[in-house]
């Protein structure tokens, strides 16, 4: 995976190959990805763990964490977000 670094000695960005872990895949990261599209936490756990659950080891506890995700989000975002 690719990740962009600061440099804090000039102030510039660096692209460098980090080690991650095999469940994270793709061309950009997640937090480009959750940036792009203006995620909130809820939104950004949701999707993280729908894109690496297959890929992780844990299918179907990372599809129950992310049911009781989504029921949180539903319950303490509802009167924000409409009915």
């Amino acid at each position: 995976m690719i990740y962009a670094h600061i440099n804090s000695s000039n102030n510039t960005t660096e692209l460098s190959d980090i080690n991650t872990q095999s469940h994270y895949k793709g061309s950009s990261t997640i937090y480009q990805v959750a940036e792009d599209f203006d995620l909130n936490s809820y939104e950004f756990d949701i999707i993280k763990r729908i894109l690496r659950c297959r890929h992780k080891g844990s299918w179907l506890q990372d599809l129950q964490k992310t049911k009781d995700t989504i029921d949180l989000y539903i319950k303490e975002q509802q009167d924000k977000f409409g009915k």
